[in-house]
């Protein structure tokens, strides 16, 4: 997956399922958002090294949610590919994501 267009709309769709309650993201989701929400406070726009980066450590991405951890490998593949990624389709397919990352980083940890 490293379609502009696939990875909006997966990252939209999460987006939806967490506002509806119906993919409640484990602790391991939220440390992974936590740690690249960290990288977007930088004010330096997400790479797909910091992707993957953040993937390596066998801490997050162990258990994170298969569906997420595909939309991040895709989005990882989608950014190494300047021109697509610089794209409006890659543009808004990277602005999903974010906002999948910003819920995610702001949510609780499910043992509080």
């Amino acid at each position: 997956m490293h379609v502009p267009e696939e990875i909006r709309a997966e990252a939209a769709a999460l987006i939806d399922h967490h506002a509806l309650g119906l993919w409640k993201p484990n602790d391991a989701d939220r440390r992974t958002a936590v740690a690249l929400y960290r990288f977007l406070e930088t004010g330096q726009p997400l790479t797909g090294e910091q992707i993957r980066s953040t993937l390596a450590h066998a801490e997050t991405a162990a258990d994170v949610t298969e569906r997420l951890l595909k939309l991040l490998r895709g989005t990882a593949g989608l950014l190494d590919d300047a021109t697509v990624a610089e794209g409006p389709a890659g543009r808004d397919a990277v602005d999903h994501v974010c906002l999948l990352l910003d819920a995610l980083a702001l949510s609780r940890l499910t043992g509080q």
